[in-house]
């Protein structure tokens, strides 16, 4: 640009030669008309100074104290590092509408892991706004597991087993007058060994005992 380019001027000649001086007027004219061309491109062009606003920057960095400074749509970024820092109503994916994929959204599920798009894991508000685990399968609720009107809820929608491979399985409640451990009936607590209820053996029990009472 012209403005660089002044420390460049050629000397004029140490001559009273009339013809080397015109030479060199014409030189320095073509020059200062190079100079004033290149700063009304720099004053009106690309770069605007008076409102401080760049059309295009190149550089290998840009140092700023916060992003703020830079008012722009970032676009699509493929690589960098973000530390330290806070992020409010965004939507984290870690893939881009495939499956499988975990997400953290602002809406709907909080949490959430799909397989496909019809079974998942998500945790979300659940029917008292607390945090609900929530299980689907193909599509609809399978599993929920989570707080319900003051109490901690599991509910499934297909057959629940509840066991262990190695060691013992306890059923434990509170000491309280109230504190129990239910079960619609006794008919609905079976013997895996035997196929029957504990109504049935106790209706065993009782036909035993009138039995003998009769003898």
């Amino acid at each position: 640009m012209g403005i660089w380019k002044m420390s460049q001027l050629k000397a004029p000649p140490l001559t009273d030669d009339v013809k080397e001086l015109r030479e060199y007027i014409k030189y320095l004219s073509n020059q200062l008309a190079s100079m004033l061309k290149d700063l009304d491109f720099t004053l009106n062009g690309d770069v605007d100074f008076r409102n401080v606003r760049a059309k295009s920057i190149k550089a290998d960095r840009m140092d700023v104290d916060e992003l703020s400074a830079i008012s722009a749509n970032l676009g699509h970024i493929v690589a960098g590092l973000i530390e330290s820092v806070q992020i409010f109503g965004s939507y984290i994916a870690t893939r881009n509408g495939a499956f499988p994929r975990a997400e953290i959204n602002n809406t709907g599920d909080l949490l959430a892991v799909y397989t496909d798009a019809d079974n998942s894991l998500t945790i979300e508000p659940g029917i008292t706004n607390e945090p609900t685990i929530t299980f689907r399968n193909s599509g609809a609720p399978s599993l929920i597991l989570g707080p319900t009107f003051g109490f901690s809820g599991i509910l499934a929608s297909l057959s629940l087993l509840v066991g262990t491979q190695n060691g013992s399985l306890q059923l434990e409640c509170g000491t309280g007058p109230l504190d129990n451990v239910t079960v619609p009936s006794w008919s609905k607590f079976n013997n895996a060994s035997t196929g029957l209820s504990l109504q049935d053996e106790l209706d065993s029990i009782r036909a035993e005992l009138a039995g003998k009472a009769d003898i």
